[in-house]
């Protein structure tokens, strides 16, 4: 029986920016594209700062930091997805959140009552944990009081569904809300 629904931030709840940065100005060098991915890494093991990664990618990109911000503090929020938390799930399930962070930027992407939303937040510099990482999963399940096997995680990211998945617990590939409202129907029952 599902409990509880974890959520990733970028590319689910918020658009991801990482990706877009990254095609449009390192994908003509793969070094640069995996030095991009562990800059990134780092930042979310909490190992270097956000303002360092995004000096690292300024100097990647050959864009000043002002710019380089600018591009990657582009989140807007999925409000339909926000309002779907709200008005479907939040009650029937215990709401996680579970995200690869560099830092707490929670106050600054969402309202006070999005945050409500969300029973626990997992984020991964605070633990020195990253997606795939089955301990991070379990982490996020343990923090709600349930089972991974209790568990649905959504994520846009194809590897961190396949680890949540190696942990027991089922879950989604975020692609778009409608198909992600009608894959979590099947599983759990929602309209």
């Amino acid at each position: 029986m599902i409990k509880a629904i974890i959520f990733d931030c970028f590319g689910v709840l918020v658009q991801g920016t990482l990706e877009n940065f990254i095609d449009q100005y390192l994908s003509h060098d793969e070094a640069l594209v995996a030095k991009a991915h562990d800059i990134n890494n780092q930042c979310s093991l909490g190992f270097i700062s956000y303002d360092e990664q995004i000096k690292e990618f300024s100097l990647m990109a050959r864009l000043s930091i002002e710019d380089t911000h600018k591009l990657m503090d582009n989140n807007p929020r999925n409000t339909a997805l926000l309002s779907f938390i709200r008005d479907e799930l939040k009650g029937r399930y215990k709401i996680g959140f579970l995200s690869n962070a560099g830092e707490n930027w929670m106050d600054e992407l969402f309202t006070t009552e999005d945050r409500e939303l969300f029973d626990d937040v997992v984020l991964s510099y605070e633990y020195n944990l990253v997606k795939p990482d089955a301990k991070i999963y379990e982490l996020a399940a343990e923090r709600l009081g349930v089972e991974p096997s209790e568990c649905v995680f959504i994520d846009d990211i194809y590897a961190y569904v396949t680890g949540a998945r190696d942990v027991g617990m089922q879950a989604l590939q975020y692609k778009n809300f409608a198909a992600l409202k009608s894959e979590l129907a099947k599983i759990v029952g929602t309209k």
